[in-house]
């Protein structure tokens, strides 16, 4: 009796293990048909009990890599270009009007021989060489600089002297200096011309008005030597009077060039128009005349 019960245990037992092992392998089956893809029969099986198909699995999102950025040369030469023209402009004008811009000495570009004329006559050759100091008095608005070479007083261009590579060298780093229009009273020639009557009318009206607004004086001789003006000012203050011989000489041969004159070179006294008395003088050569 007790080996029958122990044989039915035994069968019962297995019973259930198999059970076990089918029921487990059904579920290991069905899993794999919802979870796989690629498989027909797992395809027939979802369908067969209406296991819903398996949702395509998303791509992992990719991140490109950046890109080192490179500089581009242009830009950084636009930045230098745009950094240099944030510089302030100033014209040789300004400059003109501010003495403490002006420099004290500069040399000659070119070498100069140029011969001197006068009332129609030459007077042999002024000449000197390419990097000769200038002493430096003045500059004018127009682009003249008026200065001395060995001890002679001359008008010369801007561009005669190598202003422009002192300025840049001394001030560039504040100033963004622009190139003068010259104007030296010389472009602008009239219809009529000297050795004529209306020429030689029509300039000694023009000399004799600017004599009067700056002088309040017109007598101006043209002696074979040079100019004499007969000036007695009305102020006391001190005046250079040398200095205005050398404006009223520059007026001189800036307005005979205009009439067609060839002169470059004049001097002049300054006399008392009562006494006689020489009050200063001085002369002044322009080259490009």
């Amino acid at each position: 009796m007790k080996k029958r019960n122990k044989a039915q245990r035994v069968a019962l037992l297995g019973t259930l293990g198999v059970l076990l092992f089918l029921v487990g392998s059904c579920v290991l089956v069905l899993f794999w048909a919802a979870k796989s893809e690629d498989s027909e029969i797992a395809e027939s099986i979802r369908k067969t009990i209406g296991i819903p198909e398996p949702e395509a699995a998303q791509p992992a999102s990719v991140v490109p890599a950046q890109q080192p950025v490179i500089a581009d040369p242009q830009q950084n030469e636009s930045a230098i270009v745009a950094e240099a023209a944030a510089l302030p402009e100033i014209t040789f004008k300004e400059i003109a009007a501010q003495r403490h811009l002006w420099p004290k000495e500069l040399t000659l570009k070119l070498a100069v021989r140029v011969p001197i004329r006068y009332n129609g006559k030459d007077y042999g050759f002024m000449e000197f060489s390419k990097g000769l100091p200038i002493l430096v008095d003045s500059l004018s608005a127009g682009g003249e600089i008026f200065c001395r070479i060995d001890g002679n007083y001359l008008s010369l261009s801007v561009y005669e002297t190598d202003f422009y590579g002192w300025f840049k060298q001394k001030y560039g780093d504040r100033y963004d200096v622009q190139p003068v229009v010259v104007d030296m009273g010389t472009k602008a020639t009239s219809r009529y011309r000297l050795g004529t009557e209306k020429g030689e009318a029509a300039f000694w009206a023009e000399m004799r008005i600017w004599c009067h607004q700056n002088y309040e004086a017109v007598t101006l001789i043209v002696a074979e030597d040079g100019l004499v003006f007969m000036w007695l000012p009305k102020e006391d203050a001190p005046i250079d009077f040398a200095l205005e011989a050398r404006e009223v000489a520059r007026q001189f041969l800036l307005k005979r060039a205009k009439y067609g004159g060839r002169e470059n070179y004049a001097a002049c006294e300054i006399r008392n128009p009562v006494t006689n008395e020489l009050l200063g003088e001085s002369s002044i050569f322009i080259p490009r005349l």
